[in-house]
């Protein structure tokens, strides 16, 4: 026989339920985030949190479209580069509020509403640079995947100078077989990993372009 799904709390609904869970990822990351503990915070029955979410992967879609909600971009510009050049380091900017939360938007090709408008005004720019829909479509999702990457491996402690350790590896490289990696040592321990996200959006920006410059004029 099915088992009645329990009715909400009063004053307790589907917003609450995805705030608190927001609160609890932010706090301690989703390792140790579970529909009980989150049940418990609100003072709640479990059920009662499934009452408002079908299940813990739709809460933790609706947790990652949180995060983007609280992205505001100005208007469009009218001007590709500065548009994508926002995206870009809005991402970055909410990886480094929400170190915990970010990893979320790994997991799903759209979060929902938020991810969505800012996925317009991705591809909106990139038509407007002279790109078809074919073009547009593909280097959206590249655009998405460095910017993610980057913000993540920033965040992560993986793109910034070398450690005292990774220096000590390095050096114990054979000069004859990595000659060019042992001369940027010096680099690797001054990296300025914004400067580097700072050239990396310029390389992609001018790729876009190129692409953009090689299309046949219509007819």
């Amino acid at each position: 026989m099915p088992t009645a799904r329990a009715k909400p709390k009063r004053g307790m609904d589907r917003q609450a339920i995805v705030e608190a869970a927001f609160a609890m990822i932010a706090e301690a990351g989703e390792a140790d985030f579970s529909l009980r503990k989150l049940a418990s915070r609100v003072g709640v029955d479990p059920m009662t949190v499934l009452y408002h979410v079908k299940s813990k992967d739709e809460l933790l879609r609706a947790v990652a479209d949180m995060a983007l909600a609280t992205i505001e971009l100005p208007a469009a510009a009218g001007e590709w580069r500065a548009d994508l050049r926002r995206v870009a380091v809005a991402y970055r900017d909410l990886a480094r509020r929400h170190p915990r939360v970010f990893p979320l938007h790994f997991r799903y090709y759209a979060t929902g509403p938020a991810d969505y408008r800012l996925g317009e005004t991705v591809y909106a720019a990139l038509v407007r640079a002279g790109l078809s829909d074919a073009q547009a479509s593909r280097l959206g999702l590249a655009f998405y995947t460095f910017i993610l990457g980057f913000a993540l491996s920033q965040i992560s402690g993986l793109v910034g100078p070398a450690s005292v350790d990774e220096v000590l590896e390095l050096e114990a490289l054979a000069a004859e077989k990595f000659p060019i990696t042992r001369r940027l040592i010096p680099a690797f321990v001054d990296f300025n990993a914004d400067l580097a996200f700072t050239e990396a959006i310029d390389a992609v920006l001018d790729g876009i372009a190129r692409q953009a410059a090689a299309m046949p004029s219509p007819p």
